[in-house]
């Protein structure tokens, strides 16, 4: 697919063996790329080498737990992360065009406060156990935050002011 150089969409669904995303990285039209289901993949930095990459729906990589790597990806507008591991978001802080960003994980984001770093950051959804919300308190433009499944939320003060 590294030859495609028009290539705009790809979904690759419920493809549990497809395990390497890297010669995707050579995709320079890449604009929006859907790895649902795709069980197998623990890696996906290599997407930074896809200079327009606008959305990136990451939904049941049960083997992929780090998410650093979006820092490079200065285009991304729209991302949905639903995985079965805790993960780290820190490298989202750098995404100066996150516009959507939902996250969902069986064992919660631990740390959400670097995603007031985020300043297009217009819509956030979090389906968590376990979130603290006082972080969000500085998203200068957040329209929208919706909260599922926080069982662990017990304090939404910080958001008011």
């Amino acid at each position: 697919l590294a030859g495609c150089a028009t290539l705009h969409t790809l979904t690759i669904m419920d493809c549990w063996r497809v395990v390497d995303v890297s010669p995707l990285a050579g995709c320079v039209s890449l604009h929006t790329l859907n790895l649902g289901g795709c069980r197998g993949v623990t890696d996906v930095a290599a997407l930074v080498g896809c200079p327009v990459l606008h959305t990136l729906k990451l939904v049941d990589c049960e083997q992929l737990t780090d998410v650093s790597w979006l820092a490079g990806c200065r285009t991304l507008h729209t991302l949905q992360i639903a995985l079965a591991n805790a993960m780290d978001v820190r490298g989202l802080a750098d995404c100066a065009a996150l516009h959507t960003l939902t996250i969902s994980s069986r064992f919660g984001v631990m740390d959400v406060s670097v995603l007031a770093d985020c300043a297009a950051l217009h819509t956030l959804k979090l389906v968590a156990t376990r979130l603290d919300v006082s972080g969000l308190a500085g998203c200068a433009v957040l329209h929208t935050l919706e909260l599922r499944g926080c069982d662990g939320l017990t304090d939404v003060s910080a958001l008011a002011g």
